[in-house]
């Protein structure tokens, strides 16, 4: 059925290094659309450096084109950074521009998994 969305990827999937999760949950909002939304905190330290979030936005949208490779070519992903100024981001894209990076406390970012259209 490639006009549904049956499943997710792993938890691990979602993992970055040096990081934990604050904030970890699934929607189906329903047979179409599948938001996951993730909040990154360090792991040893009280905040993440201009440097960990440089590197942690790689890593996120190295995985976002990592989910759109592995999925139905009909479903697409697309990841909003909710605390860097709510920039979104697709993976056949190569950057995200205007980002504003600084120290944070946590990364939080919703994956967005949509059936694109009807095969």
């Amino acid at each position: 059925m490639k006009n549904t969305i049956e499943r997710s990827f792993e938890i691990k999937d979602y993992r970055i290094d040096e990081t934990d999760f604050g904030d970890f949950w699934m929607n189906f909002e329903n047979k179409e659309k599948l938001s996951v939304k993730i909040t990154y905190i360090p792991k040893e330290k009280s905040k993440f450096t201009k440097n960990d979030v440089n590197r942690i936005i790689s890593c996120i949208i190295e995985k976002s084109k990592y989910f759109k490779e592995n999925l139905p070519k009909n479903i697409g992903v697309n990841v909003l950074f909710k605390n860097l100024g709510e920039k979104c981001f697709k993976p056949e894209e190569n950057e995200i521009k205007d980002l504003e990076i600084k120290e944070m406390d946590e990364i939080s970012v919703m994956f967005y998994f949509t059936v694109l259209y009807h095969i």
